[in-house]
């Protein structure tokens, strides 16, 4: 049979090829011929010294060659399940880079939702009087097939203290991630501990060495015993010559590595299949072989017909054993190779590699698209609240996939808030995180951003929040003052910027200009801070520092024709644009100035506040938003919000407080409807 990668481009010849090659007796019939025992492929994904941003493939023999590309991992190192599941292969990316679903043979690779920071393994906070959500902290999966539907399921298994849960991702499906109908059992799994799918059934081994089995088709769960006199030294559970298999031995040292085959899987009996002795190596061999992770991968035949063990290691190297002198043969190591030498880790970056023409399947996204039914009403919820949303995605399957889906996400955003009155949100007390809704005090859940340098800046405009629209992902930029001096006009500035799902701060360089203690504001891919008069090189004109999210690249813009003598200014966005508010004390009034191209500024709207003073002035009051649907502006003094009608030249006080009832000011923040969550989820 012609390798997959061959068989796959005759798919282009016609539709017919296409249909006869897609048909699923090919595509079994060409993993029986194209995947012979005993001839060990194997799947290699490192990050060695000579990396190139690949995956390599090897068998015993043969040179290392290059398989696919691994851009799909955006952090991290890939780790692999040690062996394939019906052609397909299940990866973790290390560092919260979430789960792949890879077919190496074509390339395709399918992205699991909700992998990277789980949903369940973040507190939630409860809402409207409901409970709170369970919290757990520890989760391993699984890639599993039913032969009945002909069907891949990725399996998850999440545990905390007192309960577990368990839920089914099925390939190629409308549907979102599912609870099984039977609830699993108490068991303590790890993430490092992927599943081992075997007989129709995925096997979770559990911290005490018990193993909880998934039936694929049923989808009930049973468990199976460790072997009889198991002492706990990191075991490994794999597949091995049409066996369960289960070893343990600690790594890293010269202690002796026990293997066992699940013989009679019904009653549970373990068979001691051998025990490598490593201190009877030799030393080089003792040395060069001494890993973080070793693990078994399959048996083969050796070129004098003996019947080995095939191992792998945490730096990549490979070797076998026989069942009666224990002597290891080295089969591969990746110094001097594509590869490059690799660092012990102490996870196994390598594992088994079939010849696989079936597809990974589709994205949510793409099964959303192409469904007219689920198109159609796409095209009606995305106009609803987000609240709203959120509670519909609990009718069906369906519903709930498509709005988890990123294409829906997005698109909500812009139509759920298009010509809607804004939602104003007031920050009672920002040390506690203390929100509440002008409109009805509704309890509402944040994300709490600590920068790791306090400096007093965090709620002076320093820091901004924006979207970088190419990876989906939330950017905040925090910018501080590591001097300032306003009799010299001295200063120096430090910039950082991280995504929110990622803890670590990436040092940038600072923007030219100093940084104005006013709120900055994000629009159209850029955050824009006002530059600080006092310090610098001394101006008249009035400027702006803006952060290009993509880049990582300040620039300064010119500002509107305003005169910081005149009174103060502050910056904002409306309808997607940047406007600047420009006051002037001594007329009382602020002119909104919006930016129509790069140094192109036009009055937008003007606010007369002479008749609302001393309560507003043009000195205390800030304007923040312009409603779309009666063109009244939103303002704010600090201890009041109000509603100016600029075609009245009316002022409604929509909310106040008293200086003895409230120990500072209040904050005001607009909100947008979204399904958006801070760490990237839905």
């Amino acid at each position: 049979m012609e390798p997959s990668e061959a068989a796959a481009r005759f798919r282009c010849l016609s539709y017919e090829w296409f249909a006869t090659l897609s048909s699923d007796y090919f595509v079994d019939l060409h993993v029986r011929r194209s995947n012979r025992p005993g001839r060990p492929r194997l799947l290699l994904a490192p990050v060695g010294s000579l990396y190139d941003g690949h995956i390599y493939s090897w068998k015993p023999g043969g040179p290392v060659e290059r398989l696919m590309t691994d851009d799909f991992a955006s952090n991290g190192l890939l780790v692999p399940n040690t062996k394939p599941c019906h052609g397909l292969v299940l990866m973790r990316c290390t560092d919260h880079g979430g789960y792949f679903v890879c077919n190496p043979c074509t390339g395709e690779v399918l992205a699991l939702p909700d992998s990277k920071l789980p949903l369940k393994m973040t507190l939630r906070i409860a809402t409207r009087g409901q409970p709170e959500a369970p919290y757990f902290f520890e989760v391993a999966y699984g890639l599993g097939y039913c032969s009945i539907t002909r069907q891949h399921k990725v399996v998850r298994l999440f545990r905390n203290i007192e309960v577990s849960s368990c839920e089914v991702f099925e390939l190629d499906t409308p549907a979102y991630w599912r609870p099984t109908a039977e609830q699993p059992p108490l068991c303590h799994v790890k993430e490092q501990k992927m599943a081992v799918f075997f007989n129709g059934y995925l096997h979770f081994l559990c911290t005490d060495a018990s193993i909880t089995t998934f039936n694929t088709c049923s989808e009930t769960f049973g468990s199976l015993p460790p072997p009889t006199g198991f002492v706990n030294a990191s075991p490994v559970l794999t597949e091995l010559d049409g066996y369960l298999c289960f070893c343990y031995g600690e790594p890293d040292t010269d202690d002796p590595y026990h293997v066992f085959l699940l013989r009679d899987y019904m009653k549970g009996r373990w068979e001691k299949l051998c025990c490598i002795d490593r201190m009877a190596w030799p030393e080089s061999e003792r040395m060069l072989l001494r890993s973080l992770c070793i693990a078994p991968l399959a048996m083969y035949h050796s070129d004098d017909g003996q019947r080995k063990i095939m191992f792998g290691t945490g730096s990549c190297k490979v070797f076998g054993v026989d069942f009666d002198s224990n002597t290891p043969e080295i089969l591969f190591t990746p110094d001097g190779t594509i590869i490059g030498s690799c660092e012990d880790d102490s996870n196994l970056p390598l594992c088994l590699f079939e010849e696989y023409l079936g597809p990974v399947g589709r994205t949510i996204d793409e099964m959303v698209l192409s469904s007219p039914i689920t198109k159609a009403w796409s095209d009606i919820l995305k106009w609803l609240p987000g609240r709203s949303v959120s509670e519909l995605n609990l009718v069906c399957r369906e519903w709930r996939a498509m709005i988890m889906a990123d294409c829906f996400i997005h698109s909500h955003v812009i139509h759920a808030n298009l010509n809607k009155s804004p939602r104003i949100m007031v920050v009672l007390d920002p040390r506690f995180g203390h929100y509440m809704d002008l409109k009805d005090f509704v309890g509402h859940t944040y994300l709490y951003i600590k920068p790791d340098v306090d400096d007093g800046t965090l709620f002076a405009g320093r820091m901004g929040l924006a979207f970088d629209s190419a990876i989906n992902k939330h950017v905040l930029v925090h910018i501080t003052y590591k001097e300032k001096n306003l009799e010299t006009r001295e200063y120096e500035l430090q910039c950082k910027f991280r995504y929110v799902d990622i803890q670590e701060w990436i040092l940038v360089d600072p923007p030219p200009r100093p940084i104005a203690d006013v709120p900055p504001v994000y629009a159209s891919g850029k955050i824009y801070w006002m530059v600080d008069p006092e310090l610098g090189q001394f101006s008249l004109s009035c400027e702006i520092v803006a952060f290009n999210v993509e880049t990582d690249e300040f620039e300064v813009l010119q500002g509107p024709p305003c005169s910081h003598e005149k009174g103060r200014m502050s910056i904002l966005q409306i309808g997607g644009a940047l406007c600047v508010a420009c006051s002037n004390k001594s007329m009382n009034v602020i002119d909104i100035w919006r930016m129509k191209d790069i140094g192109t500024w036009l009055i937008e709207h003007h606010i007369e506040l002479s008749g609302f003073s001393p309560e507003y002035s043009s000195e205390n009051t800030t304007p923040l938003v312009v409603n779309p649907k009666d063109g009244r502006i939103f303002l704010n003094t600090g201890l009041s919000l109000g509603y100016y009608d600029p075609k009245m030249v009316a002022l409604e006080t929509i909310y106040s407080v008293g200086i003895l009832e409230h120990a500072g000011k209040i904050c005001p923040i607009i909100c947008d409807e979204s399904l958006v969550r801070p760490l990237g989820r839905t």
